[in-house]
């Protein structure tokens, strides 16, 4: 009974395969055109697709670009060649990444400068109207051949936009996936903007190919029927249909628009390239149908049975593997972001404590201990994240490197910081891998109802910004974001935008402060500073700006600056006849690091003809302790050209003792703390009276001169000639002069 019902269902199924491949055979014979457009449509579906996914990487490219430290270069010589490395450029259609400040200027690897502004994706970006734009395909200035733009907008910490970020594309990238589509014997393939503009023409004729070429040439009905085709596109994301053109005959043409871009992909099949590409498989269609019939009903009971559950699965493992990080197991930092807004949004009367925390020095582990082991100390602190935000009903996730995020609701701001310490820490420390104690550094902001709102990435942000602020203190785990913070940072974001400007308009100045001797109270010498007078920012004093252009790198065009004015003020006073006295220029510590400094220094100053004698160096003491080494290396290279070096800020530092004999500079400038007065103008202490005293014959048994800084007083004046200071320097004699006033002052003190 069993093998009759077998034999019957046998029978039946070749019945029906026989039957269904009998239908489409004649099927196809009667409706040729049809099989041609559907085989159209899905060539041009499936290629549409694979478009916008290669699309959709070059976005990602930005997306990551946009998050990297990298655009907080703010040297576009520096930025653009830090970008010229980009792991973007692996990409073999990828010709350049570039940035595009908001007037449209573009600084090239190859040193040269271009603007685009005239580009219609360039002003579209610039002026607000969109985000992000995937341009038309043309010739530009980056590359020799034709290419095409994906841009996004890119904005500053405070929310304001600060350029465009730029992935160049050969056109190439469209080009080889269209060529390889199927039917490319018979179809003509093509792509083009909704504005009929061809990215790559057909490249057999076509109606619309002629039509493109010149459209005076076609009847009338050709050109009603391209005007159709172009409505068509506009109207619809894709489809198909039937241009009756008098010169070429039926052209079924398939279509689909490319998301985000303004691009349409299709092809154009004409009937008599069909019909004959028919005739050519027609023999094969018979077991195409047999074969495909077989596998259908071979695959039937088991997608009945698990198909839909594993497609489900499927798209969940997809939506898991875009949404967790893989180390750490962790949401991913744009997860994050889409929870915390949902979270601020849903829950509008409740605060949230949002921390970004960093493991301290996880490079140097990385390096000294191996990645593996650096990993199990992130993975470890990830756990216990994970483990709060469970507890406290937040979210956590994980950032680039290690930074690492966790979001969740508390009551006041008191109480959560407490709160937070007994969370995560065993004193300023969380147990990693093998129970070591890891030290970390947390920035912290809060929102919700009883706090301004803001936008997700800007809360990030600045937990970041409070994070930085801790620098190198390990006594303090974290940092709140707050007002003051705020404006430090708004305000060095001002400064660091007139910086260029400032250069270029020549906005700094040198004053120069009197040195006088104590013994006759004539001025031997003078101190350079530097002064910006800015119309937009006003008079910035040195401790506005000095800290920030050391850490953007512009302390060295700012000092050399410096040199050259003081250089060509003595040089002129040199060609007048007039005296000149010594002038000490500052040397900012991170100069250290050149190894070429002294001899920078060295070719401006033999530009002059000015001798040696009349420039005195100061080097901050706060150089010693990092680069003992390289100091004293460059007072003795500075000592070989006869100039003179000085120890600035003696006695702040932490190696005032074994400075004095190890680094043979010629002065010690005490620093102005020992200037504090008990208001007899004797120093405040007995202590300091002895240190001072100290200082002065140390130096004086190892031969240096001794200076002493911010004196302002008539009894610091006695304390100090009874101490045997050789030279003072402050207000009591002068504050600092600009040029003119400085020269009047050595002509009546000389």
């Amino acid at each position: 009974m069993r093998k009759r019902s077998i034999i019957l269902f046998s029978v039946l199924v070749i019945f029906l395969v026989t039957s269904f491949c009998y239908y489409v055979l004649n099927s196809l014979t009667m409706n040729i055109s049809n099989f041609y457009k559907d085989a159209s449509e899905y060539t041009v579906n499936f290629n549409a697709v694979s478009l916008e996914k290669r699309i959709a990487d070059y976005m990602s490219h930005l997306e990551n670009l946009s998050r990297s430290p990298i655009l907080k270069e703010k040297d576009p010589v520096k930025l653009s060649l830090e970008l010229s490395k980009s792991e973007a450029l692996d990409d073999p259609y990828i010709v350049g990444v570039y940035f595009s400040d908001l007037q449209g200027n573009v600084h090239l690897p190859s040193g040269k400068d271009i603007n685009i502004a005239a580009y219609p994706f360039c002003s579209d970006l610039i002026s607000g109207k969109i985000k992000s734009v995937v341009s038309n395909a043309a010739k530009t200035p980056f590359y020799k051949d034709e290419i095409f733009c994906v841009a996004r907008s890119i904005y500053d910490g405070d929310g304001a936009m600060r350029g465009i970020l730029i992935v160049a594309v050969n056109l190439l990238a469209i080009k080889n996936p269209v060529s390889r589509m199927a039917f490319v014997e018979s179809a003509n393939a093509f792509v083009m903007d909704i504005d009929g503009n061809f990215l790559i023409e057909p490249v057999f004729d076509s109606v619309i190919r002629q039509f493109n070429e010149d459209p005076k040439k076609l009847a009338r009905r050709d050109v009603e029927a391209i005007s159709n085709f172009r409505e068509s596109i506009v109207r619809q994301n894709q489809g198909s249909l039937t241009l009756n053109s008098v010169s070429m005959g039926v052209e079924y043409i398939s279509f689909a628009r490319i998301l985000n871009t303004k691009w349409i992909i299709g092809l154009v099949e004409t009937e008599s390239n069909s019909y004959r590409e028919f005739l050519e498989i027609r023999s094969k269609i018979i077991w195409y149908c047999v074969i495909f019939c077989f596998l259908l009903i071979a695959a039937f009971a088991f997608l009945t049975l698990s198909g839909t559950r594993g497609k489900s699965s499927h798209r969940l493992t997809l939506q898991q593997d875009s949404d967790f990080d893989e180390l750490t197991g962790l949401w991913t930092e744009s997860r994050f972001e889409e929870e915390c807004e949902r979270l601020l949004k849903n829950n509008p009367d409740t605060n949230y404590m949002i921390l970004g925390i960093d493991i301290r020095g996880f490079r140097i582990m990385q390096q000294t201990d191996g990645v593996a082991a650096a990993n199990e100390h992130l993975i470890m602190l990830a756990k216990r994240l994970g483990q709060i935000a469970m507890q406290q009903n937040g979210i956590a996730a994980r950032g680039a490197i290690d930074h690492l995020y966790l979001m969740y609701p508390v009551t006041d701001k008191e109480s959560a910081l407490k709160e937070f310490n007994s969370l995560l820490y065993n004193g300023n420390y969380f147990a990693g891998r093998a129970g070591e104690r890891v030290p970390t550094k947390t920035g912290i902001v809060f929102a919700g109802k009883d706090y301004e709102k803001d936008t997700v990435q800007n809360l990030i942000a600045k937990t970041s910004y409070a994070r930085h602020g801790i620098r190198s203190n390990l006594l303090q785990n974290y940092s709140v974001y707050d007002a003051k913070m705020e404006e430090r940072i708004i305000k060095d974001k001002k400064i660091e935008r007139y910086i260029p400007i400032a250069f270029s308009h020549k906005e700094f100045y040198v004053v120069y402060q009197p040195k006088v001797d104590l013994t006759n109270g004539k001025v031997i010498g003078a101190e350079a500073l530097v002064r910006w007078e800015s119309p937009e920012l006003g008079l910035c004093m040195p401790d506005e700006f000095i800290t920030l252009f050391e850490k953007n790198g512009y302390i060295n065009q700012l000092d050399f600056y410096v040199y050259q004015q003081v250089f060509e003020f003595l040089s002129a006073r040199q060609k007048e006849g007039k005296p000149n006295v010594p002038i000490s220029v500052n040397m900012s510590r991170f100069h250290l690091g050149d190894d070429n400094f002294v001899q920078k220094f060295c070719d401006l100053f033999e530009r002059y003809d000015i001798p040696p004698q009349l420039i005195e160096v100061e080097i901050v003491e706060r150089s010693v302790g990092t680069g003992d080494d390289r100091l004293l290396e460059v007072t003795k290279q500075l000592h070989e050209k006869k100039f003179r070096v000085a120890i600035d800020d003696f006695g702040n530092g932490e190696s005032s003792l074994n400075i004095i004999s190890e680094i043979p500079a010629d002065v010690l400038k005490l620093d102005q703390k020992f200037m504090k007065s008990d208001g007899t103008g004797r120093p405040a202490s007995d202590d300091e009276y002895k240190i001072v005293a100290k200082i002065v014959e140390m130096a004086k048994s190892l031969g240096k001169e001794t200076i002493c800084e911010g004196v302002e007083t008539e009894q610091q004046i006695a304390f100090l000639r009874s101490v045997d200071v050789n030279y003072v320097q402050g207000y009591y004699y002068s504050r600092p002069l600009k040029q003119e006033d400085f020269i009047l002052y050595l002509e009546r003190n000389a």
